[in-house]
Formats: C-alpha cells, structure tokens, sequence
C-alpha cells in the first residue's frame, strides 16, 4: 500500500511540473503575439494635436510622418526610431519643426520600452530628454560629447540616445535631403570592462588555488564586486535579464558590453568549468550578506527539510514572476531580487519589502537570501548540476571502458598462467 501512496504522489509532482511548463510557454506564446503594437496608432494617440501621415519611402525603423500643410505655418515632421535600453527594444517619437535656423527636435515621446520603471524615472528625474529639445537634426547627439549620460542609468541613456541619433540623422538624409556632417560614435573598451573582466580573472584564479596569493585574489574580488559591481556599475544577472535572453532581448556587444562580460562569465564558468562563479564570488550581495553574517556572528543551522520546503518556495515565485514577465514582455516586471534597491535605492512594489526580510535574516541565517530564495542561484546552480550529470554520462562509459580493457587483459593473462600451471 505504501509503494501505492508513493506512486501517487510521484505522478502528480510530474503533472505539477508539466503544467508548470506549459503555462510558461503558453504565457510566453501569448504574450508574443499581444506585443505586436500598431506604433502608427499609438504615436497619433501621443501627439493628438497632429495629423500625421507616413511617408511610403520608410520600409524600416526610423518612420518619417509628416503632418498636412497649413497655410502659413512651417511643416512638422515626426520620426518613429527603435533602439535597444537595458532591459531590451524600445521606440520613440521624435517631434521636429523647421524654422529659418534650420530642423529642430521639439518633442521626445517614449512610445514603448523594457526598462527597469525606476531607470526611466531617473532618467525623467534628471531632465536627460530636456537635452535633445531645440537642438539641430545635424548634431551627433553622442553621450559624452553633446549628450550627457545619467550616473546609474548609463547603459539606458545610451539606449534612448541611439534611437534619437538614428532616427533623425536617417530623417535628414532620406527625408530632407542633408548631407552627413556629424560625427560617428566611437567605440572603444573603457576602464569598466577591464575591470570586470580583472573580477573575473581573480575569481577563477582564487576558486583553484588555497596559497596565500589566491587568498589575496578573493580578497580582491570581495572588495571589487561590492565597490565596483554593486556601487558604481550597478550590474547583475537577475531573473529578467535571464528571462530576456529566451525573449531574444540580447544587446550588441558594442552597446552593452558589461552585460556581455558578465553573462559569459558567469554561463561561460559553468559550461567549461562547472562552477558557479557568479553566485559565490561576483555577485555583490553575498558579500553584503557576509558582512552582515559576521557582524552578528549567529549562525543558525538550516535543516534540510528547510531547504526543500524553500526550493519549492523558489520555484513558485520564480514561475509568477515569469508568468508576468512573459505576458507583459517587460523583463523588469517581474525581476524581485533586492539587489537595485540594494545599490540604487530605488526599487518597485515588492522589493521594499524584500529587502529589509533579507538583510535581517541574513543577521541569523548565512547566505540567507540566497540559500533560500534567490532564483538566479537556484538556476544557476540547477545548471552546474545538469552539466555535472550531462558529462557523467558522456564521459562515464568512455573513461570506464580502458579499465574494462585492462581488467579483461589482466584476467586473461591470469587464466593462461593457472592453465600453464596445471599443465
């Protein structure tokens, strides 16, 4: 009766986890085909005042409108211009007007985008779209050079700056008949990407060596990811930018290297090496939850009916947040880490609340959060231990086979000498 039970309760773990499955795919499905936008509607709904008609010449981003002549008045253009934030796509509205010191931009108009809300925020906080109003369609609207990036929204503003560039600078050469006379962004690898690749380094440096050096490295590590990584870039692999890479939210290199340098870290050190480097070493919140550890010097012990009880718990959260994610293809919607209201004290619902839960349980609990409900460590590491097996089992029967050889040989040989023997 027992081995009955047991039957029973194995089948509907298997049809919870099936379910679970498809109403992720289902949801990424629905959320697929609800995200195809009539921008051509959407623009006319931001800007009612215009009557605006596409020009045919525009088969592709950036769309040039054009509103009807009026007697008397200078004609009004608008260019619709995609480009790619933090968080993935994003389109904009672009308002300019000509007067007799040539084509100025007017408006600026965010008709869709990924962004973390608190991101645009800042951004609408520090005026970073006040910027670009009044300024000539000719001007290379490059941050750093004309355009000011905002501290800690920098990979956005280069998101929303781009969209502008390419959209009016396509403007004015297919619409308006300009010749190109602003400058080419130029790119180049800064500090940052140094940096983070050195953090990289050291932790693959200091997870294989126990000599006083490699102690030295993590120091290192320890001190760079919190200043560096928490602090100043205000980077991290959440359960959104996991999420987007399924959506196809994958930036260009150029555009957001910091992203690139940390996804094939942290991915790179589990498919080549089978070690979660990311989680132990570079995320930035352990060690906030490590100082916090022993400053208290509690250690509670966590018992393992604990920790299944939190993976399910995990589980369940992580599959909300994805469900939302997938139906609103807005990854940071359903990113709850607490980590950027850790560092930018700026967050979202319930993040205000997760926080503090997991700063004061970390006080009694080591690795509190992320033992028992980060969802970035439990993938993660759900990916160590699919990679463990995957090479247990090519590997196994290969690296089994020689001994196989060998012990055959040596029975064989064992056998013709006791058969010497008896003869």
């Amino acid at each position: 009766m027992a081995r009955v039970n047991k039957t029973i309760e194995f089948s509907w773990n298997r049809v919870i986890v099936a379910l679970a499955w498809s109403t992720l795919l289902l949801a990424f499905l629905i959320g697929q085909l609800a995200s195809q936008t009539d921008y051509d509607a959407l623009l006319q709904k931001e800007m009612p005042d215009l009557e605006l008609i596409r020009y045919d010449f525009a088969k592709s981003y950036p769309m040039v409108y054009a509103t009807e002549p009026v007697a008397g008045k200078m004609p009004v253009e608008v260019v619709m211009g995609e480009g790619n934030g933090f968080g993935g796509p994003l389109m904009l509205g672009i308002r300019a007007e000509r007067s007799a010191k040539g084509v100025r931009s007017q408006e600026i108009v965010v008709l869709s985008h990924r962004e973390s809300p608190a991101y645009l925020k800042r951004l609408q906080k520090r005026n970073f779209f006040r910027q670009f109003i009044n300024k000539d369609v000719t001007d290379n609207f490059i941050l750093g050079d004309d355009i000011d990036a905002v501290s800690g929204a920098t990979v956005s503003s280069e998101g929303f700056a781009e969209a502008i560039r390419q959209a009016l600078h396509t403007g004015a050469v297919e619409h308006l008949g300009m010749e190109p006379t602003w400058s080419e962004p130029e790119w180049h690898l800064s500090h940052n990407e140094y940096i983070l690749v050195a953090l990289f380094a050291l932790a693959f440096f200091g997870v294989y060596r126990r000599d006083k050096v490699a102690k030295l490295a993590r120091l290192l590590v320890t001190v760079g990811t919190l200043v560096f990584v928490g602090f100043y870039a205000n980077v991290s692999i959440s359960l959104g930018s996991l999420a987007g890479i399924v959506m196809g939210y994958v930036p260009a290199f150029t555009q957001q290297p910091l992203w690139w340098i940390m996804m094939v870290g942290a991915l790179g050190s589990i498919l080549f090496l089978g070690r979660n480097i990311y989680c132990h070493q570079i995320c930035p919140f352990s060690v906030i939850q490590d100082l916090l550890q022993k400053i208290s010097g509690i250690r509670l012990r966590i018992k393992p009916t604990m920790k299944r009880k939190a993976r399910a718990v995990i589980f369940f959260l992580s599959w909300i947040a994805l469900i939302l994610i997938f139906l609103s293809t807005h990854p940071a919607l359903g990113s709850y880490e607490p980590f950027s209201m850790m560092f930018s004290l700026e967050g979202m619902g319930i993040q205000w609340y997760i926080l503090p839960a997991s700063l004061l349980g970390s006080f009694f609990i080591p690795g509190f959060w992320c033992r028992l409900f980060c969802p970035v460590g439990l993938y993660l590491n759900e990916m160590v231990r699919i990679r463990r097996n995957i090479r247990n089992k090519l590997f196994s029967k290969t690296k089994a086979e020689p001994v196989r050889m060998v012990f055959r040989a040596v029975t064989s040989a064992e056998q013709a000498e006791r058969a010497k023997k008896q003869d």
